[in-house]
């Protein structure tokens, strides 16, 4: 059974990622903090900060002494902020974009040579990064950034490394769960949604299907792309 990395793996993204992803892969869990009732079988749990050198060496000794391949990774982890130019302020740009972006850079270089021969890989994005939008404003080019890292990534992996390696971003937009019902029942919210075409709210479990997808053979001719799952809110 192939093996799968969830890294972010305790927020709404990553724990739908989980569910939907457990009765087909065994599952390697990457997130700060970590709280399980009950641990299921096929599951390894790592608490590490990815932004944390020495922590992400220890997370790379535990896969390694597991003697495990790497067959897939979901990067689920990030913050978010709800800054204005005037608003920002210098600790809160190094965070977003540590968290957000580097981060990606800091797994993969530590853990390359945990990957197996064929790897697939997905980066969550954001419809932030596809289009402006107001108090998002170093939110929104950390997610632009993974976009075009993917693309770059793309192409270093082809001319470098002897990897199958596939890797793709995912921005969804706005998730529906029960901390925003109130707000997008409220006047500003309802406002966001008819901006959308469809003025609906991306399921968790829409995003976690187009994972499951690009993790899957099936997606091997999409490299180095961006899918927005978004009911159509950055076509407008």
């Amino acid at each position: 059974m192939k093996r799968i990395l969830v890294v972010g793996s305790e927020g709404l993204i990553g724990k739908e990622i989980q569910r939907i992803l457990y009765s087909n892969y065994n599952l390697i869990c990457l997130d700060k903090q970590i709280k399980r009732e009950n641990q299921e079988t096929g599951i390894i749990d790592i608490e590490c900060d990815i932004t944390d050198k020495e922590e992400l060496n220890a997370a790379y000794c535990k896969i390694k002494e597991n003697k495990i391949s790497i067959d897939g990774i979901v990067f689920a982890a990030g913050v978010t902020n709800k800054d204005s130019f005037f608003s920002l302020h210098r600790n809160s740009i190094n965070e977003v974009i540590d968290v957000n972006v580097n981060s990606i850079i800091y797994v993969l270089k530590r853990l390359y040579d945990l990957l197996s021969l064929k790897v697939s890989i997905v980066c969550i994005a954001s419809q932030n990064g596809c289009i402006g939008h107001e108090d998002r404003i170093i939110y929104g080019p950390s997610k632009a950034a993974i976009i075009q890292l993917v693309k770059n990534l793309t192409v270093d992996f082809t001319k470098y490394s002897n990897i199958n390696l596939k890797i793709n971003a995912i921005s969804p937009g706005y998730i529906q769960d029960s901390y925003n019902e109130q707000f997008f029942a409220t006047y500003p919210g309802k406002k966001y949604l008819e901006r959308n075409p469809y003025e609906k709210l991306v399921k968790p479990l829409e995003v976690a299907n187009i994972i499951q997808f690009l993790l899957s053979d099936k997606s091997d001719g999409i490299r180095g792309q961006n899918i927005a799952v978004d009911y159509g809110y950055t076509i407008i």
